[in-house]
């Protein structure tokens, strides 16, 4: 599948590294893989930048609404509705050398997880790869999304006009910029896992995959940092910048694991 130019706004970077982590899966991709976006909602983030940069990428998630959105953006980009499947994982028909699990983990129980896990083993090749990217439970997000929300902080800037006035400046600094034209879901799935990069790693292990690399993303990210400095691409680059260094303390963690074999326990 040939790159193509995109009749379609793509995503671009913002503060939480959205456009990062996209290269990152993309730069663990071969032209010959044919890939899964496991919980892929409407597709915009992941699936549809990589199918038009020439990949093999399909996406599939149980939210039928996320997925007729997602086909609307597919028909506008002048590509197959059948990129984007409402099925789940199980009964999904073809073989795939990787699966791309980014941002889903964390909406699973311990018992959806386990099964997950354990059909991604079972469907992957031992040559296959999981690719998987999850926020950090306990990281800068979590203080800011309470402060934002649960403390009203966001409410209190936009009767104050503060958003308003910051939006403004960085249109004269920057012009416009737009990190996403679309929505990437419209579910309502709140988070039910709580990840350190610790216990991801131990899950993908107990699963029966070894993990093989770990990267951090932005080190801090939310609603606060976002309005002040999406956009601004120097401070963007020094967040992702000290995410990796410090990978434990990041905002989200991207790790590759592939299917542990007999050959691989010993």
């Amino acid at each position: 599948m040939p790159e193509r130019e995109s009749s379609v706004e793509l995503p671009r970077e913002n503060i939480y590294g959205h456009y990062a982590r996209l290269l990152w899966i993309r730069d663990h991709l071969e032209r010959s893989d044919h890939a899964v976006e496991l919980g892929c909602g409407t597709g915009y983030m992941i699936t549809l930048p990589l199918r038009t940069w020439g990949y093999d990428v399909v996406g599939v998630d149980i939210d039928e609404p996320s997925i007729e959105y997602g086909r609307r953006i597919l028909r506008s980009a002048g590509m197959p509705e059948c990129a984007l499947q409402c099925v789940d994982f199980a009964d999904y028909p073809h073989n795939t050398s990787v699966v791309i699990a980014s941002e889903v983990f964390e909406h699973m129980t311990d018992d959806i997880l386990d099964r997950v896990l354990g059909l991604i083993h079972a469907k992957l090749p031992p040559e296959g790869r999981l690719l998987v990217t999850v926020p950090n439970g306990f990281g800068w997000f979590e203080w800011e999304r309470a402060l934002w929300y649960d403390l009203r902080l966001g409410q209190v800037l936009e009767l104050l006009r503060v958003d308003a006035a910051v939006s403004l400046i960085k249109r004269l600094i920057i012009g416009e910029y737009r990190d996403a034209a679309y929505l990437s879901t419209v579910a309502n799935s709140p988070h039910v896992q709580r990840f350190t990069l610790g216990r991801i790693r131990r899950r993908l292990e107990t699963g029966g995959f070894e993990v093989r690399e770990v990267r951090g993303s932005a080190l801090v990210c939310g609603p606060l940092t976002n309005l002040f400095f999406t956009g601004l691409r120097p401070v963007m680059a020094l967040n992702l910048a000290l995410g990796r260094r410090w990978p434990a303390l990041a905002s989200d963690f991207q790790l590759v694991a592939v299917p542990r074999t007999s050959a691989t326990t010993d």
